[in-house]
Order: structure tokens, then C-alpha cells, then sequence
């Protein structure tokens, strides 16, 4: 695998990372009714990245010039957090995570939290997040199994 290369978000990057985000609901989110998932890959447009990245910094994963992964930080909270199929289990999303801790350590943040759906818990256990509570959250008409996790920065 070439190298990967984490940077953050520039304005070019919107396209390849509604992408990525139309991907993950179309293919990945099984947790969500066929039709809930393509109602949420639809709005995921360009428009939709240009519009988030006003209030929340965006890292991107990247090969060469394609953008693999992606995440974000608004205020204390991990939002957007996606890799492409191809990449995940490579530690993709680790790094991503790591460069936002420390963009947050940098901007005076001392704990992050992120509400993430239960089947990515592991993932952010690994990531030195430890579970507060697990809850039910709504996300487009749906109830989704959540759990929400706390890392304390140092």
C-alpha cells in the first residue's frame, strides 16, 4: 500500500468526500432501512461537505491524490468519522482520530466525546475512548442502538 497522508480538509476535497460519505450509507450502513440509507446518501452531497466544514474541522486520509478517509471535529465532539471499504482494518481511521485529538489538544480541548452507533464501539475503545452510556438514539426515522464514549486528552 502507498503511503497514507493526513492533512486537513481543503475546499477541493468536498466532492471525494461526499463520496465517501454516499458510499458508507448506500453500502456499509446496515443498521438503517434500505430507504433510510439512501435518503441519507442522497443528502450527503458536495453542498452538504462545504456546508459542515464551516463549523467543524475535517481531516482526510489520503493515497496520492485520493481521499480514503475522512473525519471531524466540532467543539469537543468526533462527528463524520469514515474510511473507504477498501481500507478499512488498516488503521485508517486511527490515524484520522489521532490527528483530530491533536488538533483539539492544540486548540485547548482536554476530553472529546463522540455518540457512536454500537457496532463502532470497539473501534473507539481501541482508540482509548471509554463508554459512558449506551442509549437509543433517532437518526432519520430510525432508532439506532448508541453508545456514548469520553477520551480525556493529555
Amino acid at each position: 500500500m502507498s503511503e497514507i497522508t493526513l492533512r486537513l480538509f481543503q475546499p477541493e476535497d468536498a466532492q471525494q468526500c461526499s463520496s465517501i460519505m454516499q458510499d458508507h450509507f448506500r453500502n456499509e450502513a446496515k443498521n438503517l432501512p434500505v430507504e433510510v440509507r439512501t435518503q441519507i446518501a442522497d443528502a450527503r452531497t458536495t453542498e452538504y461537505v462545504q456546508q459542515i466544514v464551516t463549523d467543524r474541522i475535517i481531516a482526510v486520509a489520503m493515497i496520492n491524490d485520493e481521499i480514503i478517509g475522512m473525519g471531524a471535529l466540532k467543539g469537543n465532539e468526533i462527528r463524520h468519522m469514515y474510511v473507504r471499504a477498501g481500507f478499512k482494518g488498516r488503521g485508517v481511521g486511527s490515524r484520522i482520530l489521532a490527528f483530530l485529538e491533536r488538533e483539539a489538544y492544540y486548540k485547548g480541548v482536554n476530553s472529546l466525546i463522540v455518540n457512536s452507533v454500537l457496532h463502532s464501539k470497539q473501534f473507539y475503545v481501541k482508540n482509548g475512548f471509554k463508554p459512558l452510556i449506551e442509549s437509543q438514539i433517532e437518526r432519520h426515522g430510525s432508532i439506532l442502538e448508541a453508545v456514548l464514549l469520553e477520551k480525556f486528552l493529555e
